[in-house]
């Protein structure tokens, strides 16, 4: 009976609803601060690395979710540092079950 009974984690404490949690939650951040006009002035130095990377043409052409090219660059770090490994954890979740 007592191998039957296995212990299961609670849904919203299994690490990839976390990541995607997390991830979903700084969309709707991003969303509200650019929403109300708050977005970052941010530069570095000289202010010429970060403003080389935000007008790439990856962030200004292709990954354009927001009018901010800061926010543009955060969705796609996050993306590959949130997302991923929570879709992978889903997946494995998913069809480990027997």
């Amino acid at each position: 009976m007592a191998d039957k009974q296995k212990d299961t984690i609670p849904f919203f404490k299994k690490t990839w609803v976390l990541f995607i949690g997390t991830f979903l939650l700084l969309q709707l951040i991003f969303i509200a601060i650019e929403t109300i006009g708050w977005a970052p002035n941010l530069k570095d130095g000289d202010g010429k690395l970060f403003e080389r990377i935000t007008e790439s043409a990856i962030f200004s052409e292709w990954f354009v979710f927001y009018e901010a090219p800061q926010f543009n660059v955060f969705t796609v770090l996050f993306g590959i540092i949130l997302l991923v490994p929570g879709i992978i954890g889903a997946i494995i979740d998913i069809f480990s079950r027997k």
